[in-house]
């Protein structure tokens, strides 16, 4: 099996990382991934915001994260998210947001297909990831403004995804597939 192949069929989603920093190289890499991702028309209109897991601005992120999940829910699940110990991003050393040119239609496919091409990547390379989104809330709510400035992300730009890579510290199983119930053929 060649290694593209073998990167997608043994990827899974990581939600615990060790203190590990990535290096230099690594996150160049990851990040060349993603911008190297095909965008329609050629846009090329996704930007990636590299975030150290330490930076407070995560933790900030996480906050209106709970709180708006929280205030939409009913008491028993309002004490689960708001007693939760795990962060969006599950302490990852790094963490790559994605924004993208709010005007343009396909703006959110073309992040999608980039933050893939750093799954991939980070699988090739040793790495877990996790694809982020439950943030999205918290990025486009009252404090959107606040976070696209904080995270530097180019004027008329908005999130779009996330991702948290790093080592492992666990192991997931990949996913288990079923040919035929999800594919036909005509």
């Amino acid at each position: 099996m060649n290694d593209v192949l073998k990167a997608i069929e043994e990827r899974s989603s990581i939600r615990a990382y060790t203190a590990e920093k990535l290096t230099n190289e690594e996150i160049t890499a990851l990040v060349k991934a993603g911008l190297q991702a095909p965008t329609a028309r050629n846009m090329r209109e996704v930007h990636i915001t590299v975030v150290d897991g330490e930076n407070p601005i995560l933790a900030e992120i996480d906050n209106e994260k709970n709180m708006l999940l929280a205030a939409n829910a009913d008491e028993e699940t309002k004490a689960k998210i708001l007693a939760n110990p795990n962060n969006f991003y599950y302490s990852a050393p790094t963490v790559l947001i994605l924004s993208v040119d709010k005007d343009f239609f396909w703006n959110k496919l073309d992040a999608g297909i980039a933050v893939e091409n750093i799954s991939l990547a980070a699988q090739s390379m040793g790495l877990g990831s996790l694809i982020i989104g439950i943030i999205n809330g918290a990025m486009s709510g009252a404090k959107k403004e606040y976070f696209a400035k904080a995270l530097k992300f180019p004027e008329n730009y908005e999130f779009a995804i996330a991702i948290a890579l790093g080592h492992r510290n666990t192991e997931k199983e990949p996913h288990e597939i079923d040919l035929d119930e999800s594919v036909c053929y005509i």
